[in-house]
């Protein structure tokens, strides 16, 4: 696949993904909640209490599901590029190098 020219079903694919795994936790705790208020006779406590551990857990998957895309993007990224791309980038990476420890021995000497 070219680069810039991905389809819309992927990113359509990505945020259903998101969604169901936000929503089903919320869910799945709610009806759990329900059975064992049912079960145990407690009104409407282990629905609530459930109900959040159930969000924090969606909201968990918000922040992870994206992270993995991108560190698996980034993977397929790397695996993509030239041997001329990934020179170019050791040469960035030690000029960076070079450039913070320049700036940590002038730092060094003002003091």
């Amino acid at each position: 696949m070219k680069r810039g020219k991905e389809k819309p079903y992927k990113y359509l694919a990505m945020i259903s993904q998101i969604g169901i795994s936000v929503l089903v936790p919320v869910g799945m705790m709610i009806v759990i909640g329900k059975v064992l208020d049912f079960y145990f006779h407690t009104g409407n406590l282990l629905v609530i209490i459930l109900a959040v551990v159930g969000v924090l857990a969606g909201l968990r998957n918000l922040y992870v599901i994206p992270l993995r895309m991108s560190e698996k993007a980034l993977k397929r990224d790397a695996e993509n590029k030239t041997e001329e791309e990934k020179e170019q980038d050791k040469k960035r990476a030690q000029e960076y190098r070079d450039q913070v420890k320049r700036e940590n021995d002038e730092n060094d000497k003002d003091f």
